[in-house]
C-alpha cells in the first residue's frame, strides 16, 4: 500500500493493514507548460480583469469533502464586494451550492466555470488560492498553487502542513468560514508578506517535491518487495 500522507498511513494502521506493507511517498509536482500573465489568465476564464477585484480561486470536486460551502460561507462574511470568488470544476453539490450563494447574496460575487483544461497555467489569475477541505491527502492542487506562487489559505487537514507551513501559507482550522474569511482579509490588506509566504513556498516545492524524489522512493518499493534474482554463482 501506497499512501501519500502521514494522516493516510495512519489511518491504514486503524484499518487493519500491517505498518510493514505500508509505504509512506508524498506526492510530486512538475509544471508542464509556461504560466499566463494575470490579465491572459484572467480573459482564459472569462473573469474581468478589474483592478479592484480580489480574485479567491477555488480548484477541485464540487463535494461535501472539498468543503466548497466553507469559502461560501467565509465570502458572506467578507463585506467588501470587491472580494470575489471563483469556482474551477464541478460536481454533485454545484446546484446546492449556488442555491445558497444566492441566498446569500453572493450570486455577482461568485463565478463558476466548470471543468477547466489545464488549469494550472491560469492561477496567476487569482490574488488568493484557497483550499478548504474538510479531508485530503496530498493535495495537487495545493502545489499546483505553489507552483504559480500564489498566496495561498488552506485548513489544516491530511498531509497538507506537511505541504506547507505557517511560513508558506496561513493555515485554518477546517469548517471554520469565520476563520478563513478573517485569513483571506489579512492576504487581501497585507500584500508584501502574503507575496513572501507565496514566494517561500515556491522555492519549498523545488527542494521537497521534485518529481526524481518522488520516483527514487518508488523504485525503492519497488526494489524492496522484487528484489533482482540472485546469480546461480
Amino acid at each position: 500500500m501506497i499512501a501519500v500522507s502521514r494522516p493516510l498511513v495512519e489511518g491504514l494502521g486503524r484499518a487493519g493493514v500491517p505498518r510493514g506493507r505500508i509505504h509512506l511517498v508524498p506526492n510530486a509536482y512538475r509544471p508542464e507548460g509556461e504560466l499566463l500573465s494575470r490579465g491572459a489568465a484572467r480573459a482564459e476564464l472569462g473573469v474581468p480583469d478589474e483592478p479592484d477585484w480580489f480574485v479567491i480561486g477555488w480548484v477541485g470536486r464540487l463535494s461535501r469533502e472539498k468543503g466548497p460551502d466553507v469559502l461560501i460561507e467565509a465570502l458572506a462574511r467578507m463585506r467588501d464586494r470587491g472580494r470575489r470568488a471563483v469556482f474551477v470544476g464541478d460536481g454533485p453539490d454545484r446546484p446546492a451550492l449556488e442555491s445558497r450563494a444566492a441566498a446569500l447574496g453572493l450570486a455577482d460575487r461568485i463565478h463558476w466555470l466548470g471543468t477547466v483544461p489545464r488549469v494550472a497555467r491560469c492561477y496567476p489569475a487569482f490574488n488568493c488560492f484557497v483550499l478548504s477541505s474538510r479531508t485530503e491527502g496530498t493535495p495537487i492542487v495545493l502545489l499546483e498553487a505553489m507552483a504559480a506562487g500564489v498566496p495561498i489559505v488552506a485548513a489544516a487537514v491530511g498531509g497538507v502542513p506537511d505541504v506547507v507551513s505557517g511560513d508558506e501559507a496561513l493555515l485554518v482550522t477546517p469548517e471554520q468560514p469565520d476563520a478563513l474569511a478573517v485569513a483571506l482579509d489579512q492576504v487581501a490588506t497585507d500584500r508584501t508578506g502574503a507575496a513572501a509566504r507565496a514566494a517561500r513556498g515556491a522555492i519549498r516545492l523545488q527542494s521537497e517535491r521534485g518529481v526524481s524524489r518522488w520516483l527514487a522512493a518508488y523504485d525503492a518499493v519497488y526494489q524492496r518487495l522484487f528484489p533482482p534474482p540472485q546469480s546461480p554463482a
